[in-house]
């Protein structure tokens, strides 16, 4: 198939020829800008990473091109996983990629691989990220668009509610820090920020903490240890059964479950409202498919103590979980 660039077609032509590329075939996008494809260049299996250069203003944010290749420099040379960057037209916006398969954590488990087995390799990694003190300069997690955004649950779940009561956003962000307030600060590290089973391939050939390959990681920041966990075994799009959740989280102190079960729920609460803005505003409906998913998380999270604040806010408002809820139609404007 031939590949096709909405801001500069003849520079991806001539970045293909440059290394005799043949045989492409689209492995399709994510939530962000980006495409990719799978072709046969100077005789080996890569993948074309299509994007659009850090100057664009089509470039989203956390999605650069010059972090993919610092990052993976770092992650590789730190003794983990990611793709070598074998060659990169940063002025274009498009990259030669190492090939990790077709194989990530989520087709594993379709296959048959022990959950178990797959979840605590990703957990050594994640263990290992936090032993490291070499990080890279990075943004910091609660100055960030990401932790923000927890709100999003209200602006897109719950639209109506910033309509009819003006204090809501407040009283939100103030059960927030309610939670947090007497808990001490947690440790911080390295976060991926995307750390789920589709971004994760499986080597089963390779041992130790190179069985898992890490794929987009250009988002990463600073911040605290248990968000990628958290992001891991309450997954959005893939259920990660109790049992290995609970022996994972057995392994970290209070302190760390505690920060768990609050990094967890707030990320649930900004992902809820993103796959519903996605689906509204992009037309991308396959989200929604993970909405029930995210209100059990959030119904179960609401059941722990250390929540609260927070489950006192959801019951002064009545807002309610387990209502069914159409999401076909923008009610909120960003």
């Amino acid at each position: 198939m031939m590949l096709t660039n909405a801001f500069d077609e003849d520079a991806l032509r001539l970045f293909l020829q440059k290394h005799d590329c043949n045989n492409i075939a689209s492995l399709g996008g994510d939530t962000s800008i980006r495409r990719y494809y799978r072709a046969r260049c100077n005789k080996r299996s890569v993948i074309v990473m299509e994007s659009v250069p850090d100057h664009s203003p089509l470039m989203s944010r956390g999605h650069k091109m010059s972090d993919f290749i610092r990052l993976s420099k770092w992650l590789n040379e730190n003794g983990l996983n990611a793709p070598e960057v074998y060659d990169a037209d940063e002025s274009h916006g498009y990259m030669l990629l190492e090939d990790f398969g077709d194989l990530s954590i989520k087709g594993a488990l379709a296959q048959g691989v022990d959950a178990k087995v797959l979840y605590e390799a990703a957990n050594d990694v994640l263990q290992h990220i936090a032993s490291l003190d070499n990080a890279p300069i990075l943004p910091n997690y609660y100055q960030s668009r990401v932790h923000e955004s927890r709100d999003c649950i209200l602006k897109f779940y719950f639209p109506n509610l910033l309509r009819e009561h003006k204090d809501a956003s407040d009283a939100y962000f103030a059960a927030w820090a309610e939670v947090e307030k007497p808990l001490p600060a947690p440790s911080e590290t390295f976060q991926h920020i995307d750390f789920h089973a589709e971004n994760l391939m499986w080597n089963e050939g390779v041992s130790g903490i190179k069985r898992i390959g890490i794929l987009d990681f250009q988002g990463a920041m600073i911040g605290p240890a248990p968000y990628d966990l958290a992001n891991l075994l309450e997954d959005a799009r893939q259920y990660v059964p109790l049992d290995i959740r609970q022996n994972i989280l057995s392994n970290y102190d209070e302190d760390f479950q505690s920060w768990y079960r609050v990094l967890a729920t707030q990320f649930h609460c900004r992902v809820i409202g993103q796959f519903i803005k996605i689906a509204q505003e992009n037309g991308r409906t396959e989200y929604l498919s993970h909405i029930p998913r995210l209100e059990n998380y959030i119904i179960e999270a609401l059941k722990d103590p250390i929540l609260k604040p927070l489950k006192e806010f959801f019951d002064h408002f009545g807002l309610d979980f387990s209502s069914p809820k159409a999401f076909n139609a923008p009610n909120y404007k960003d």
